[in-house]
């Protein structure tokens, strides 16, 4: 991997600050004034209702009153993809990045992401560090460690690590520009969880992208969060399956991947198949969901050889005949059969 330093300049191009907003009273007047502390030059507030039933609306139109730099759209489509999306047809600035409300930023961390891309034309986009927590960043304690190296992986380096989706860093620790819009596209509308790997998957695949050794994002886990209520209702595997099949499956389709992409794609799709079924009550419904499964991955198919393996998976109903599969039929397949 190759290091860079970073050089500090003031920022001068306009940043343009995206912020979905379904039912985010609580956290909207903080969220404002975190991006004024940024201390940026030049930039504007947009902020994308998304359906919101609370005082959301009220609470954005009083900012823009006193603020002619933030402005407000309305999003009927639900779901952040196309509540970014509507933002991005609005946004007039060189640079692009995604906040949410209930997050924290780490000071200067915008304006130490914007000075990386202003001084390494090359780049596409970069992002920082991203702690997780239960707790505001009042009320935690983080030894700063930053050391602010610049580091450009190979091509392709990050489109295959993110396929692991807990190493991907949350979508507000990162910083684009414009184009790279133009050149991947947005995100899927089809997808209500799940659009932000799908959309940095491809971003890994097809930009070059940095990472800058610096605390950027506070991700803010709380019991209200859109993800936080979804995996109360459903297993993740049920959630991630349809980023796998909408966006990395059509991926490695239509494009020449190189090996390791191939197999993590192929890994999430023979793993994912057997541990729903597995989790599905009633022969009937396991049976209807395995067609319904298999239908969504064409035109891949099934390996014979792990046919059998998933059919007793799904009949035993035992987690410990599903782990061996896990284990060890499917790696030995991966291994020696995907080349």
């Amino acid at each position: 991997m190759e290091d860079l330093t970073i050089n500090k300049i003031e920022p001068g191009p306009l940043v343009s600050i995206i912020i979905p907003v379904f039912n985010g009273q609580l956290f909207i007047r903080d969220a404002y004034r975190l991006l004024i502390d940024q201390k940026l030059d030049d930039f504007e507030i947009i902020f994308v209702d998304n359906n919101s039933t609370d005082s959301s609306v009220e609470i954005i139109n009083d900012i823009i009153k006193t603020d002619d730099r933030v402005r407000l759209y309305h999003e009927l489509m639900q779901g952040a993809a196309s509540a970014r999306n509507t933002g991005l047809r609005y946004a007039k600035g060189e640079f692009i990045y995604f906040f949410d409300v209930d997050d924290e930023l780490f000071d200067n961390a915008l304006i130490t992401l914007l000075d990386v891309l202003i001084n390494n034309d090359s780049l596409d986009s970069v992002h920082g560090n991203t702690v997780k927590s239960n707790l505001k960043l009042k009320d935690i304690k983080i030894d700063n460690s930053d050391t602010n190296k610049l580091t450009i992986p190979e091509h392709y380096y990050w489109g295959i690590r993110w396929m692991t989706y807990s190493t991907l860093p949350g979508t507000p620790s990162f910083l684009h520009r414009k184009h790279v819009f133009d050149k991947i596209g947005c995100f899927d509308v089809k997808l209500r969880l799940g659009e932000d790997a799908a959309f940095h998957v491809k971003l890994g695949m097809e930009c070059k992208v940095a990472h800058l050794d610096k605390n950027i994002l506070l991700y803010f886990r709380h019991q209200q969060s859109t993800v936080s209520n979804q995996n109360k209702k459903q297993e993740k595997v049920f959630t991630y399956w349809k980023p796998l099949i909408h966006s990395h499956i059509p991926y490695l389709l239509t494009h020449d991947v190189p090996l390791d992409f191939r197999k993590q794609v192929l890994v999430r799709v023979y793993g994912s198949i057997p541990h729903m079924l597995f989790l599905t009550k009633g022969y009937a419904q396991k049976k209807q969901l395995k067609n319904k499964l298999f239908r969504e991955i064409k035109p891949l198919r099934i390996p014979v050889f792990l046919r059998p393996f998933i059919n007793i998976v799904m009949l035993s109903g035992n987690g410990n005949v599903y782990k061996v599969y896990a284990y060890f039929v499917l790696r030995y397949y991966m291994k020696y059969a995907v080349k």
